[in-house]
């Protein structure tokens, strides 16, 4: 793909805080830098945290998040979630040789996925890699994007590496201009060959640009060796770990929609004030004072 895809901005900007969220127990939580939108103060500027809740909440409001980083409380101002805010998804479809046998149902996923968690304020972005890899513009509109869905064709080259990374980089750079929660759902086997970025560059990529990372991986064989080792998208679950998302093995397409679906409509803003630091990478926590468990993004980056 190449390293120049097109950014495509959507004209939608509503936004509005929540002062709750009825309904959700927090299961993880990832902070990144975003553009500032001014500051309260002389001496700080706006970030956001990103949280995906549980359905089982009994809803968090302000005063119940407590954001640190490096060891430093910040105050959190405000709570945001679609369709208060847009959502932006970006659906990488694994097309590569080795995938004939179950592109089908790789399809069959995506599809469901889309009709799951379309409405009015969530945009699409679908594509495909394989010995080439294909990005389509997005759409708001859900019968498009099924229909690029269904327009994907198979590699039947002999097997060779299929560089899944620099696909996933390119999704994240296409949704990274879009306002709101923003994702990117890998479908397909897992393992990277012959791209040009690399796993440490793919996930500071994912926190510069505050994406949640999900992976469903889907394949014709056993996706582990002996001792139940991982063999396949191991890096893909450890970007899965650090962006909030969450990882799945070889589960059957309804399981995986609601898996998926669910925990993609549990996303959402929390913003919160910091003084201005240096360029670096920062190690964050998250915490309830409820005393809820809270899984963190590891580290925030401020170019």
């Amino acid at each position: 793909m190449s390293e120049s895809s097109r950014l495509v901005a959507l004209n939608t900007t509503r936004s509005g805080p929540l002062q709750s969220v009825a309904g959700v127990v927090v299961a993880a939580i990832f902070v990144v830098l975003v553009a500032p939108h001014g500051t309260t103060k002389a001496d700080s500027q706006q970030y956001s945290v990103v949280a995906r809740l549980d359905a089982k909440s009994a809803g968090l409001i302000s005063r119940d998040v407590v954001v640190r980083v490096k060891n430093v409380t910040v105050p959190v101002t405000a709570i945001n979630a679609s369709p208060d805010i847009p959502r932006n998804i970006a659906i990488v479809m694994d097309a590569g040789p080795a995938q004939a046998k179950v592109l089908s149902k790789e399809k069959d996923l995506a599809i469901a996925l889309i009709s799951e968690l379309s409405d009015a304020g969530t945009s699409f972005t679908i594509a495909s890699v394989g010995t080439s890899s294909k990005m389509l513009s997005t759409t708001l509109d859900r019968s498009v994007a099924i229909e690029h869905i269904r327009e994907i064709i198979g590699d039947n080259r002999e097997k060779t590496n299929v560089p899944i990374y620099d696909a996933i980089g390119s999704a994240i750079r296409q949704i990274s201009a879009t306002p709101g929660l923003r994702v990117v759902i890998f479908i397909g086997e897992g393992n990277d060959g012959g791209s040009r970025l690399r796993y440490a560059e793919l996930r500071n990529l994912a926190e510069s640009n505050h994406i949640a990372c999900f992976a469903a991986l889907v394949a014709d064989h056993s996706l582990r060796g002996a001792k139940s080792i991982l063999r396949y998208g191991w890096n893909l679950q450890g970007l899965t770990s650090d962006t909030a998302g969450i990882f799945l093995e070889n589960e059957k397409t309804p399981n995986a929609t609601r898996r998926l679906s669910v925990s993609v409509r549990g996303l959402l803003l929390i913003a919160f004030e910091m003084p201005p630091r240096q360029s670096g990478r920062y190690k964050i926590s998250v915490s309830s004072n409820r005393k809820q468990r809270v899984k963190a993004q590891k580290a925030i980056i401020i170019p």
